[in-house]
């Protein structure tokens, strides 16, 4: 009689199916960010999105996590997954800080856990307890930040998502940023890792075994995250040098001329087109 061994197949902790979202920019403007994409994220699988323009990396690990809502398609989470380190609109600015990361420990911590949580929050702050119990409003920006990173990084998640950690260099030899990179290890070790490469592109580097390069809408590359980098910056390239040439045949329209100098280009590319938001239609 023969016998067939079946290798165990590795568990989709993430699964997105058909997504598409698009990015609303003022009153009458939306961007394209990605469509019909389909992905699957396998436990402890790392990895970085790199796009050429920040707003698509960034609404896809929103839409990720499910911070975001899709405007098609579905994401079903198979393990517990995190919201994007160092991005959070929840906490509230009448409220202290001990009570915004109060909210958060009762809903995450482990059982009897919850004073302990409170104690590495305020530490990875970097805060002392006197400010602790002060207004979030009345924090410095650079310790509001420092206080949306630490939130995420008491708690333990299957899949940890990054965003943009501003006030964080996880290379530098600051004891705070040791003390971050320390705890931001220890959560990731053996757990899934994605990271916004567009937001943290040197952290996506050291971290990431794989990225994901999202071109108009889709992904086109997946693979090493220097690859994957240069990808999305060669295509931002192009697409600003298109976004030229349409600018340039607009304007010379409107004012009669063939030519205009690099100035007056650079002038209607700024009034017209963010640096972040950039149109794909």
């Amino acid at each position: 009689m023969q016998t067939r061994s079946l290798m165990q197949q590795p568990e989709a902790v993430l699964e997105m199916r058909g997504a598409s979202k698009r990015v609303v920019e003022g009153f009458n403007h939306s961007y394209r960010a990605f469509y019909d994409l389909s992905l699957e994220v396998f436990a402890g699988e790392r990895i970085g999105i790199f796009a050429p323009n920040a707003f698509e990396a960034k609404a896809l690990v929103a839409c990720l996590s499910r911070v975001e809502p899709l405007d098609a398609g579905t994401v079903n989470h198979n393990a517990s997954v995190s919201w994007p380190l160092g991005t959070n609109d929840a906490f509230l600015g009448k409220l202290s800080g001990h009570v915004n990361a109060l909210f958060a420990a009762e809903i995450y911590s482990q059982p009897g856990q919850i004073d302990e949580d409170i104690r590495l929050i305020r530490e990875l702050a970097g805060v002392d307890e006197s400010m602790f119990h002060e207004p979030l409003a009345d924090w410095p920006s650079v310790l509001r930040d420092s206080l949306k990173l630490a939130v995420p990084l008491a708690f333990e998640f299957d899949v940890v998502m990054v965003g943009r950690t501003s006030g964080w260099n996880h290379r530098a030899i600051h004891p705070n940023s040791v003390r971050i990179r320390k705890i931001f290890e220890q959560r990731i070790e053996g757990r899934t890792l994605i990271v916004c490469g567009n937001a943290q592109p040197n952290l996506a580097i050291d971290y990431c075994e794989e990225g994901l390069a999202l071109i108009d809408g889709k992904i086109l590359y997946r693979g090493d995250t220097e690859v994957c980098l240069q990808m999305v910056k060669e295509e931002s390239k192009r697409q600003k040098e298109r976004r030229r040439e349409r600018v340039s045949k607009r304007v010379a329209k409107l004012v009669g001329s063939d030519e205009l100098d690099d100035s007056e280009l650079d002038d209607s590319l700024g009034s017209n087109i963010s640096e972040d938001v950039l149109s794909l239609r």
